[in-house]
């Protein structure tokens, strides 16, 4: 029995059995799915818990480096994550740079190295658990100290923190 053979229950089955450590088989199942019944894809991804974003994008990690040579155990070590960030950028000429830089760099760092940013140097995360209405509030408030909206989050949102700090003493 090939793929195609394979019903939407099955499918289904196959996805979900192999999210996780085995991402870049869900990533040419959810390519050959997208490719060969477009119709079905989005409910597959649905039924899988996958979001659409999550799907599209390993959908297009299938298609971007499937062909570029590099090895799945290389790939699997980088991650899809960074896969993904580096995909961004990725030409003919370029995907052995950038799966170096990936396998070089944090996922953070590797896309303010993209971006033609320097990394902070052993940079500290802070998270925040807040209100919508907190949330909205810090968000205006950086969003005037110099950070840029960038889907739905932000861009240079570490500066426009320090820059309000900064204005406050």
């Amino acid at each position: 029995m090939t793929k195609k053979d394979l019903s939407f229950d099955e499918k289904v089955e196959f996805i979900a059995n192999f999210i996780g450590d085995n991402f870049l088989r869900v990533a040419r199942a959810l390519r050959e799915l997208q490719d060969e019944q477009p119709d079905i894809f989005l409910k597959v991804v649905e039924l899988a818990g996958l979001s659409n974003r999550k799907a599209y994008a390993l959908a297009r990690i299938s298609r971007q480096f499937d062909d570029l040579g590099a090895s799945e155990e290389r790939l699997y070590s980088i991650g899809w994550t960074k896969l993904q960030i580096i995909g961004r950028y990725l030409t003919e000429d370029n995907g052995e740079y950038l799966l170096q830089l990936a396998e070089l760099n944090t996922a953070h760092d590797l896309e303010a190295l993209l971006r033609g940013e320097t990394p902070v140097e052993d940079a500290k995360v802070v998270q925040f658990y807040l209100s919508a209405n907190d949330y909205k509030r810090l968000r205006s408030k950086l969003v005037t100290h110099g950070a840029v909206v960038s889907g739905n989050g932000l861009a240079k949102k570490e500066l426009a923190l320090m820059k309000l700090l900064s204005d406050s003493d």
